[in-house]
């Protein structure tokens, strides 16, 4: 047998096609994500670094680890960063996890196995309106309010509580991110986890702000209330779509299609059928061994 694997990787190394890591299995190089968010593994990663344009990493997530994903959730991230630092100059959006380097579980989730989960924090304002970086996750309740220690004790004499100041859900630059989240170019979003009543209030405000019908319903498909986990009240949790390659070694989009199933209301047929095309031009692109068999022997980029 290894004579034979040594055989088929001097073949393929000789036409070009692949190298040969060790084990003599072929990899080309790109990241594959293996079955469902909550059971899975990524293989070859790509590593978000901590900062970039448009977005920061803070300490408290930075530290933990979770900088891996997919290539294509990598370079969403990277792209939204850009476009949100583009659209209103010093925008920095707040990354916390994604996942661990060899996918699989971790002390802080049961699902972000697979590469294609990110933890995203809201921006928010001070109680005048002012941009507040926020450096942990509060709670917002239905009026888009959240509390944060304010470093002042508190003076029993008042009834106020001084211990806590007040920041507001930033409904139009959470907007901002969510739009530009919707239009990437990269990858499909598949779900973008968040409380029922922040989700309304955005959107209200792309309403008002005549954003396009077809956006909005497309943001109104896609940001959802989980029923089985926490409301999404502090963070929002974006999930990408397999890539079509991925799901030819076993990765799964767990959960309904909400995007694909309604796309051709309200998009251009043009567009629908761009994006028939490139499914059928990646499903035919050369790809990795299925990954079912390789799992765990991959060497991972650092």
């Amino acid at each position: 047998m290894r004579r034979l694997s040594a055989a088929i990787c001097l073949v393929l190394a000789g036409l070009g096609l692949a190298g040969c890591p060790r084990h003599g299995l072929v990899d080309d190089g790109t990241s594959i994500s293996y079955g469902p968010s909550n059971r899975g593994k990524l293989v070859n990663p790509a590593r978000l670094p901590r900062s970039g344009d448009g977005y920061w990493m803070p300490p408290r997530w930075a530290e933990r680890g979770l900088r891996y994903g997919t290539d294509e959730l990598v370079e969403v991230l990277v792209y939204v960063g850009r476009r949100l630092d583009r659209d209103q100059s010093g925008m920095r959006m707040g990354v916390a996890d994604l996942s661990p380097l060899r996918g699989g579980p971790s002390a802080w989730h049961h699902s972000h196995q697979t590469g294609r989960d990110v933890d995203l924090l809201f921006f928010a304002t001070d109680a005048g309106g002012a941009p507040v970086e926020l450096t942990d996750m509060p709670v917002f309740d239905e009026t888009g309010t959240a509390t944060l220690p304010s470093d002042v004790r508190d003076n029993p004499r008042t009834t106020q509580d001084e211990s806590v100041r007040e920041v507001r859900f930033d409904i139009a630059r959470n907007w901002l991110l969510v739009r530009a989240l919707i239009e990437n170019p990269i990858a499909p979003v598949q779900y973008m986890f968040i409380a029922d009543p922040l989700k309304q209030l955005m959107l209200d405000h792309a309403r008002l702000a005549s954003e396009p019908e077809a956006l909005i319903q497309k943001a109104s498909f896609l940001l959802h209330q989980p029923g089985d986990a926490l409301p999404h009240d502090d963070h929002m949790h974006v999930r990408i779509f397999c890539a079509a390659s991925d799901r030819m070694h076993g990765c799964s989009d767990r959960g309904a299609l909400y995007w694909t199933k309604k796309d051709y209301k309200y998009d251009p047929v043009t567009r629908v059928t761009a994006t028939v095309a490139r499914s059928a031009v990646a499903m035919t692109a050369p790809t990795p061994m299925p990954a079912m068999l390789v799992l765990g022997t991959f060497p991972f980029r650092p």
